[in-house]
């Protein structure tokens, strides 16, 4: 393992150690289902769901680190705008009055196919009371990385949401033969796709959303941002209602 890789394992080994020493009297005495929150610094008025009484992280907290490579200089550069406005950064354009959600997951992850069915769910109730913003970050190798830019470059054809749901669900390992037989299957042009997923606009597209993910802390998927909150790992239905109702209220 190279150095760097090595102490970053190290350090975030210590860290969580130290954090849990700290944070578990506390969380020890939150009642099942209460929703405990702490302030993100630096990204006001933004927050941390710390406990929901179901939160479970399932080792996401170090999922892609062993295989991270240093931070791209793209990425590094992009990281302020993100601060200055993190809003517009996770969101894009305000569409009042539904709760925006951001999603952050990788195709190859397994408690992102979980989240995907709880969130559609939620969707199908009441489309106009929530808005979904998809964020790819592939950290599970280029499998990940070709499923990412397969559904980025599927939404120049207008059929983001059709190859997205298709790879979500299946268990193969993608790569750009299975991506072209998709393609053709959909109707969509393959041989477009197969230029677009190597595309300035897709690797532009994968950048912010790395450099977004970086500034909120999200080391693993599935990662989200609901309203004002922010979280890893996955959470029960019944909590993923009650944060929208509670960012509705403020919103």
């Amino acid at each position: 393992m190279p150095t760097w890789r090595r102490r970053a394992v190290l350090t975030g080994g210590a860290l969580l150690v130290v954090g849990w020493t700290k944070g578990a009297p506390y969380l020890a005495s939150l009642r099942l289902g209460d929703l405990a929150f702490r302030d993100l610094p630096d990204l006001p008025p933004f927050r941390e769901l710390i406990s929901s009484g179901a939160l479970s992280t399932e080792g996401a907290i170090f999922a892609g680190l062993a295989d991270s490579p240093p931070a791209d200089p793209a990425i590094l550069s992009l990281r302020q705008s993100v601060r200055d406005d993190p809003w517009t950064a996770l969101y894009g354009q305000s569409h009042a009055p539904a709760v925006p959600i951001a999603v952050f997951s990788d195709f190859r992850c397994p408690n992102c196919r979980v989240m995907d069915v709880r969130l559609s769910d939620i969707a199908a109730e009441d489309p106009a009371a929530i808005r979904i913003v998809r964020h790819e970050l592939p950290i599970f190798g280029a499998a990940s990385v070709t499923a990412s830019r397969a559904v980025l470059g599927a939404k120049l054809q207008g059929a983001y949401r059709e190859m997205h749901d298709r790879l979500i669900h299946t268990p193969a390992v993608t790569d750009q033969a299975y991506i072209r037989h998709l393609a053709q299957e959909m109707g969509i042009d393959p041989d477009r796709l197969m230029r677009d997923m190597q595309s300035d606009p897709v690797t532009t597209t994968l950048r912010h959303s790395r450099a977004v993910a970086d500034v909120f802390g999200f080391i693993g998927t599935p990662a989200f941002a609901i309203g004002h909150t922010a979280f890893m790992g996955t959470v029960p239905t019944s909590v993923l209602r009650s944060l929208i109702e509670a960012e509705r209220e403020v919103l």
